[in-house]
């Protein structure tokens, strides 16, 4: 565990949640949804400075107009969440405490989350931007770099239709993405595909309808790794159509157009798919397939008489040995014999049938 996971207590907020005592994890006993578990999540959030009684109000059914109602139900709240402490095997205390017109989860005990991290980078990045020169922008990339590999996922996404966490989340995506975007900027001027690609994929599977997958498909192009890139468009595209019902990725597209090279692989890609369709051999006369293929044939065959009602025609050819040629030969003999009449056959076939006609040898 980083940080001071092993001291106190540590709440993780983001890609989930979950809470820590000096390295051991606790469980709340109830869902996040819940009015008294989102109030202990409020108060983990405001670590040592509390949370306002107002914004802690705010959670409680809000189209009540009886005020004294609202606080009778937060007060209920509050002693539901102190009595589901005090059984969750949490360390002694006093939690839930109010101080003023804040309201604090535990008064003596050390309080760090995921979250403060991220917060205090953010302080760091607006002094470094107030300066200027070369040596602040290597710098400012450093703080870039610590956000983006501090920013583990979306901000209690399992809570993303209440008003307090979609605030908290626009906040800390909205900064993780401005990180991005300018480290990003630097990183392909000083030529840094391979880091530029590492981060910009893990932006893709934390964020997936962000378009981060165009930046992948950038570096990859830019790396020469066209193939990666052509799955990395193909997966978005999907993605994009199950979950969204669209297909249009004009970012990404125009990505591959800015390069030249993901046209250039494209158009590979077709060229190769062509040449591996030709036919090999003599094209004249019929087609000769494996009978695998003849059943391919036949069954779009039958599709298209469906269509527009052109007749096709199966026809079997056995070949008979007669029985005296076969007494008193080895068994060797007669499977040359054999062989000399289906080739004989073949070339009967040749001459008789159409190019657009296909046969096989069924057995």
């Amino acid at each position: 565990m980083a940080g001071r996971r092993d001291k106190g207590f540590y709440a993780r907020f983001l890609g989930g949640f979950s809470l820590y005592y000096e390295g051991r994890e606790l469980w709340v006993g109830a869902s996040l949804q819940n009015i008294s578990t989102q109030i202990l999540l409020m108060l983990l959030k405001a670590g040592d400075k509390g949370a306002e009684r107002r914004k802690l109000l705010e959670l409680i059914r809000p189209e009540e107009p009886d005020r004294s109602k609202r606080l009778n139900n937060f007060r209920q709240q509050v002693h539901i969440l102190r009595r589901r402490i005090a059984s969750a095997g949490f360390p002694e205390g006093e939690y839930v405490v109010l101080a003023g017109d804040r309201y604090h989860f535990s008064p003596g005990q050390q309080i760090e989350t995921d979250t403060d991290q991220l917060d205090r980078l953010v302080v760091r990045i607006r002094a470094r931007r107030a300066r200027k020169g070369q040596s602040d922008r290597k710098e400012l990339d450093r703080l870039y770099m610590a956000y983006c590999k501090a920013y583990t996922g979306e901000f209690l996404p399992m809570l993303g239709g209440e008003a307090w966490v979609v605030l908290e989340s626009a906040f800390y995506q909205k900064w993780y993405f401005n990180c991005l975007e300018d480290l990003c900027r630097d990183l392909k001027r000083e030529g840094a595909y391979p880091t530029m690609l590492k981060l910009c994929a893990t932006a893709s599977q934390i964020h997936p309808y962000d378009g981060w997958q165009a930046e992948q498909i950038g570096c990859l192009l830019a790396m020469g790794r066209y193939k990666e890139a052509l799955e990395v468009y193909e997966k978005a595209a999907d993605i994009y159509y199950k979950d969204l019902g669209v297909t249009s990725l004009e970012r990404m597209m125009e990505s591959c157009r800015g390069t030249g090279k993901g046209a250039s692989y494209m158009a590979g890609v077709l060229t190769r798919l062509k040449k591996d369709l030709e036919e090999d051999g003599d094209r004249e006369g019929p087609y000769l397939c494996s009978y695998p293929s003849f059943q391919d044939i036949c069954r779009i065959m039958v599709r298209m008489d469906e269509r527009d009602g052109t007749e096709s025609q199966l026809l079997l050819c056995t070949l008979v040995a007669e029985t005296a040629a076969g007494q008193g030969c080895a068994e060797r003999n007669r499977a040359r014999a054999r062989e000399q009449e289906m080739e004989l056959l073949r070339k009967v076939l040749l001459e008789e049938l159409r190019p657009g006609d296909a046969y096989t040898r069924y057995s």
